[in-house]
């Protein structure tokens, strides 16, 4: 398989509270900017533009090379007993050179399309590093908000309870103690509110660093079914795929296969080098003759490495180290990306039961919640259970959210560790997943 994949449905089964702002940017936006913005993108882009040239300069060595020129020069010539002879000439030349058998520059031809090929394979490392980067500023973000909204719903139900204890208090079914219990849970809330909005600066900081431009506010999470597991179901399978195409990976293959081809290269100048070259200079052009005189020489040229010092022996053994450095960089790439690729599946498969288990535990507290307000209104629970009772279900709601945003981070790591992560599959998360913004997503200006 070239790129595996969770399931569409995956995607439309990933839940976060909250309907859709205006002005609000959906994932694919923000991505997109992170990708035009970032500046690794660009200079990979650039890198690949050069590394296209590769293949047509290491073929201009194998065509015909044409030069011509163009000299005046002053000539005197003195011989004994003979009269001072000085002369001006002037003229130009043509010369003509095609190599037959060069194995040095035929070898870089073929290692000129392995150097094409590393300079694309950086260029799509570096788009889904940024894309990466970006989802996770961008799901960052979403969770302190979220955050923000459950202290806020969370300070209106204390408020909510405070008032119901005053007028119980002034009824006499209440206690000083338990007002200032309730006191003491908002004051706590209020230092969470404090660092959460403090986070959520932070938070928005790095989305606008990543992006180069802030947004007024991001598209919102849909749904509330479980989610099913990754398809296929095999880790193994994963880390197979991340074995055999992750950019690490194909960049360590690219760079063992460039450096065989410097072997080949290194032991091919023990090899002879056949050409042809030749000249014409019309009359006049040459130089030493007093006379206007035509030259045109053609040349096969044969040249055979005998003896240089031990130098092309100490360039191939030092190649063929170069080549086992790269096979062995090539070895743990592998294993490395089997590793993570194994690793991103146990979090987004755990995450995923987590999820559910969470869900279930929001739903509980929920009842137990309701339960416990019933028992209060008839004195058979006290005001302490209930504010116990608030303060569990809305941190389950709080780990509930954030155990979304992680999961759907954690299956995005597993996509990009098999470099199966673009564009279009942010495109389709966000429309399967993120509720539509009431208008088109905008920067602030």
């Amino acid at each position: 398989m070239r790129k595996r994949s969770v399931t569409l449905s995956v995607l439309a089964a990933m839940l976060c509270a909250g309907g859709h702002p205006a002005q609000a940017a959906d994932l694919l936006s923000v991505a997109q900017q992170a990708v035009d913005y970032d500046a690794s993108v660009a200079q990979a882009r650039a890198s690949y533009d050069a590394a296209r040239q590769a293949v047509p300069t290491a073929r201009a060595a194998l065509l015909p090379q044409l030069a011509g020129g163009w000299g005046r020069g002053y000539n005197r010539i003195e011989t004994d007993g003979f009269p001072r002879v000085s002369y001006w000439q002037s003229g130009w030349t043509a010369s003509l050179t095609q190599p037959l058998f060069d194995w040095t520059r035929w070898t870089a031809y073929r290692q000129a399309d392995l150097i094409e090929a590393r300079g694309a394979v950086e260029f799509g490392s570096a788009q889904q590093a940024s894309i990466l980067r970006a989802a996770k500023a961008y799901f960052a973000e979403l969770a302190v908000e979220d955050e923000l909204r459950r202290i806020d719903d969370y300070l209106a139900a204390i408020d909510a309870e405070s008032q119901q204890l005053q007028r119980r208090r002034e009824a006499g079914e209440a206690t000083v103690i338990d007002l200032r219990e309730a006191q003491t849970l908002r004051d706590e809330v209020l230092l969470q509110q404090r660092a959460a909005q403090n986070d959520l600066l932070i938070k928005r900081r790095a989305l606008e660093q990543i992006t180069g431009a802030p947004f007024e506010a991001l598209a919102r999470l849909r749904g509330a079914t479980p989610l099913p597991p990754a398809q296929p179901e095999d880790p193994d399978a994963w880390a197979t795929q991340a074995g055999e195409h992750g950019f690490d990976v194909q960049l360590r293959q690219l760079d063992w296969q460039i450096a065989q081809y410097d072997v080949s290269k290194a032991q091919a100048a023990h090899l002879p080098v056949a050409g042809v070259t030749a000249t014409y200079s019309p009359a006049g052009a040459a130089a030493g003759y007093a006379r206007p005189t035509t030259t045109t020489t053609a040349m096969l040229t044969v040249t055979i490495p005998i003896f240089s010092g031990g130098e092309i022996q100490s360039k191939v053994r030092a190649s063929e180290a170069l080549e086992a450095k790269a096979r062995n960089g090539l070895l743990a790439a592998q294993r490395d990306a089997q590793g993570a690729a194994r690793d991103s599946f146990a979090r987004y498969e755990a995450g995923r039961e987590r999820v559910a288990m969470l869900q279930r535990f929001v739903d509980a507290n929920r009842d137990m919640l309701a339960a416990i307000q019933a028992g209060y209104k008839v004195s058979s629970r006290t005001s302490t259970d209930v504010l116990r009772a608030l303060n569990a279900l809305y941190v389950a709601q709080r780990d509930l959210r954030a155990a979304r945003y992680e999961t759907i981070v954690a299956l995005l790591q597993l996509k990009a560790d098999t470099a199966a992560l673009n564009l279009d599959d942010i495109a389709r998360i966000g429309t399967l997943l993120m509720d539509a913004p009431q208008v088109s997503a905008a920067p602030r200006g």
